[in-house]
């Protein structure tokens, strides 16, 4: 067996002030997708309202849209699939992040309790250790199972159809504008080569911007990386904070940083990734990996 499941109980914070989040830690599931604000007891948190985003009546009733068609597709989901076949795929990044927490808002609408669908996670000696920290606030958040495999995602998925051969398809927060994600469909087979298993991305219209609209407009908790300059997150070996957001008097960062150099740089010579002008420079922070 390859996998190791914490449940939400179990699971312990070591960093909780890379997260961002305006719920203190301790917030019940019943109240985790609630989009009503209050401040938290937490002082190690920060206040969504740290990063102020002004949120049009136009922008607000497209990000409505969204969701209702995201919850459609759950509705073709759960036509097809029953919920114990059913899986999600967490990398600790936003556009997860925003599905996470479309399919804990929906499951609580329609009464299915959120263990029912399990969290797949990959872990990475390379991973940022912030990223790790918010895969755990989340699981408690959200009050869900978490189920940790290592090595790739091709590879994490074999061991668990091996070892959770009910699980038939994989919720994944992929977006059309993804690599290798232009041409894929909501619901799609893995390839011939990959473990068989059923992609649900219901993700796949939205951009860049909707994202962190959706995020602002919900009070969703995100990784404190995305405050610092970072807009993809890949490994620490490979991701930098996105030079277009770099304020012209700052030095370019280095990664692998001593973390709290690294923040506190970050703090003071990026902006957020929620003011990328242009969201086809989404990934200039990713290295080319040898």
């Amino acid at each position: 067996m390859n996998k190791c499941c914490i449940q939400t109980q179990q699971a312990t914070l070591t960093k909780s002030s890379n997260i961002v989040d305006i719920y203190s830690s301790s917030s019940s599931s019943s109240n985790s997708s609630s989009s009503s604000s209050r401040g938290s007891s937490n002082g190690s948190m920060s206040n969504d309202d740290d990063y102020p985003v002004i949120i049009t009546e136009a922008t607000r009733q497209h990000i409505e849209r969204r969701v209702r068609a995201a919850y459609e597709f759950f509705d073709r989901v759960l036509r097809l699939y029953d919920v114990s076949q059913l899986i999600f795929c967490f990398n600790g990044g936003k556009d997860c992040t925003v599905l996470l927490d479309l399919l804990m808002r929906y499951c609580r609408e329609h009464g299915i309790a959120s263990r029912q669908i399990p969290m797949l996670y990959i872990e990475s000696d390379d991973s940022f250790p912030e990223i790790d920290d918010f895969v755990v606030h989340c699981v408690r958040r959200y009050d869900v199972n978490l189920i940790k495999y290592k090595d790739s995602l091709k590879v994490a998925l074999t061991h668990m159809t091996e070892d959770m051969p009910r699980i038939k398809a994989v919720f994944v927060g992929s977006r059309n504008t993804d690599p290798y994600c232009q041409h894929l469909q909501p619901m799609q087979k893995t390839d011939s080569d990959w473990p068989d298993i059923m992609r649900l991305n219901p993700l796949l219209e939205w951009s860049y911007h909707d994202i962190w609209h959706y995020i602002h407009m919900h009070k969703v908790p995100y990784c404190q990386l995305y405050a610092q300059g970072y807009t993809s997150i890949g490994y620490r070996s490979n991701t930098l904070p996105n030079p277009h957001l770099q304020h012209s008097s700052c030095s370019p960062a280095k990664p692998a940083a001593a973390p709290a150099a690294a923040a506190a740089a970050a703090v003071a010579c990026f902006k957020p990734a929620w003011e990328l002008a242009d969201p086809t420079t989404e990934r200039a922070g990713r290295l080319n990996r040898k």
